[in-house]
């Protein structure tokens, strides 16, 4: 009973790192259920969570957690070390967190190295826990249109696009609440990638409206930082595309807003 409660906190501690929730709260449960983990030299839940919590301390800064209480919890032996490495599932769960926390501190090269591998190892995971298949997809494709923007890559513009049908069938067939801000943010960034900057803009707006309409604060102060980038890069390279100064109120609010919700909301 006490190892299925384990189970079931992991399990709590990943929804609510992905759901937006505070994460220092999380990083503290986190800590709990890790001495549990450990407790019970369960190798494999440990492999699941800890990638998570590693980039979720990097988001919090300053959790407030004792270091050596931080250290017991994401601290590595070597038999667990070679136990993860056996483990496709852990690559896969290990390139999914460097290149979602990559991303959301701008480390394009870094990101890029992530995502090849996390695109090369899907095909031989066959079950993941770590994180939301949706999420997987979501971040997966933000990056690419990302990757393929900046270094002029079709093959990267191509699995953006991939990513976002699949999160469109998701709007469309699933669940408008959860998926239609994703699937808005994803068709921003491929107008964005395209050039089409006019449809671009009207798509993040859409992104953000959808996000608070639907609740989801931590992705409405993703899209407006994606905005944010997306105004200041085409008012950089393009002369003619001129922002109001509500956009750019948006921009600076948007850029910080992203890094500073994740430590406020609840």
């Amino acid at each position: 009973a006490t190892r299925y409660a384990t189970l079931c906190a992991m399990v709590y501690d990943m929804s609510s790192f992905w759901a937006g929730k505070n994460v220092k709260a999380v990083c503290c449960a986190m800590v709990e259920t890790m001495k549990q983990v450990k407790f019970y030299n369960n190798l494999l839940l440990l492999t699941i969570i800890l990638p998570a919590f590693q980039v979720a301390v990097k988001l919090a800064g300053d959790t407030g957690i004792e270091q050596s209480d931080l250290i017991n919890a994401s601290g590595e032996s070597s038999k667990e070390r070679n136990f993860a490495a056996k483990l496709p599932s852990h690559i896969l769960n290990t390139s999914f967190h460097g290149f979602y926390e990559a991303f959301m501190f701008r480390q394009l090269e870094r990101a890029k190295q992530y995502a090849e591998t996390f695109y090369e190892e899907q095909s031989e995971s066959t079950i993941n826990m770590s994180s939301p298949m949706f999420m997987r997809e979501f971040y997966f494709g933000l990056i690419s249109f990302w990757i393929g923007r900046e270094k002029c890559d079709k093959k990267w513009l191509c699995r953006g696009i991939a990513s976002k049908h699949a999160l469109n069938n998701l709007a469309t067939t699933a669940s408008t609440w959860n998926f239609e801000n994703k699937a808005f943010l994803l068709q921003a960034e491929e107008q964005f990638s395209q050039m089409d900057f006019e449809a671009a803009g009207v798509l993040y707006e859409a992104a953000i409206l959808s996000s608070k309409r639907h609740k989801f604060l931590s992705e409405e102060a993703l899209a407006n930082e994606l905005a944010g980038y997306f105004y200041l890069d085409t008012g950089k390279k393009r002369n003619q595309y001129i922002t109001s100064r509500k956009h750019f109120k948006s921009i600076l609010n948007g850029v910080l807003l992203q890094k500073r919700v994740r430590c406020q909301s609840i």
